[in-house]
């Protein structure tokens, strides 16, 4: 009876070669969908921002162009006395509450009625949530993108008044929204010997850092003629608490 070849299989050499190739090719690979990844977060937070615009500029048609403020004193249809945030409306009771408990009605948010998908357009996705110095502020996910603090007026500040933006120097040119986060030490769990950064809902032209450089270390912008940009940071402007994530200012170069 004649017998055929017993058929080769792998030498141990020819399978390591293999592996090496296989394991090669994955440190090419990885990294590169790693980058994908981060690029289609920027686009989609682009996307966030641009339909934010055409909720505010439908909101100033609704309002003879009067830019909302950033936060008020108001009484909710239940006679609840509480802070009007652009974001939302927080119940008087909330403010006695910890830190990540408190309450937050997001439909009261300005631009809720103008935004189909307000609850997820509000939410960049490159915001770090499962870093572990996160700190959430209310029960929800609120505002990753801070207001332009000298065009939107704080009605709590004596003397500030809610302006028409057609009348507003520079308009076009200005910082409308743009990524932001900030450092908190001061409400617990956060302390000076443990600083934690939270969302934040404004961003000031010169002194805190609040603008949140999360997208290859640029911020996208949106400006008051509708588009979206992106900035660097102010060389050395960094929040030296938490340096790594990336919170800073801008430059002069972006108009508020």
């Amino acid at each position: 009876m004649l017998f055929g070849k017993a058929k080769k299989g792998f030498t141990l050499v020819e399978l390591l070669v293999v592996i090496s190739i296989i394991a090669l090719l994955l440190a090419i690979i990885v990294p590169a969908l790693g980058s994908v990844r981060k690029q289609a977060k920027s686009v989609i937070c682009s996307s966030n921002l641009s339909q934010l615009g055409l909720g505010f500029d439908m909101y100033l048609s609704d309002n003879n162009r009067r830019v909302f403020p950033l936060a008020g004193i108001e009484t909710d249809e239940n006679g609840q006395v509480g802070m009007r945030w652009y974001f939302g409306f927080e119940p008087g009771s909330s403010f006695s509450l910890p830190e990540g408990q408190r309450l937050l009605r997001r439909e009261k948010a300005r631009l809720y009625p103008y935004l189909e998908q307000y609850d997820s357009i509000e939410i960049c996705p490159s915001f770090p949530y499962a870093h572990g110095r996160y700190k959430p502020k209310y029960q929800t996910k609120w505002m990753t993108y801070g207001a332009n603090c000298k065009l939107f007026a704080d009605l709590r500040e004596p003397g500030r008044d809610v302006v028409n933006f057609d009348n507003y120097p520079g308009s076009s040119r200005a910082m409308i929204f743009s990524d932001s986060a900030q450092v908190n030490t001061h409400q617990s769990p956060a302390s000076p010997a443990n600083p934690m950064f939270e969302e934040w809902h404004v961003i000031e032209q010169l002194g805190s850092a609040f603008v949140h450089f999360r997208h290859k270390e640029k911020a996208n912008i949106l400006f008051g003629d509708g588009h979206v940009g992106r900035a660097a940071a102010e060389p050395g402007s960094y929040d030296h608490r938490l340096s790594s994530l990336k919170i800073g200012r801008f430059g002069p170069e972006v108009a508020f």
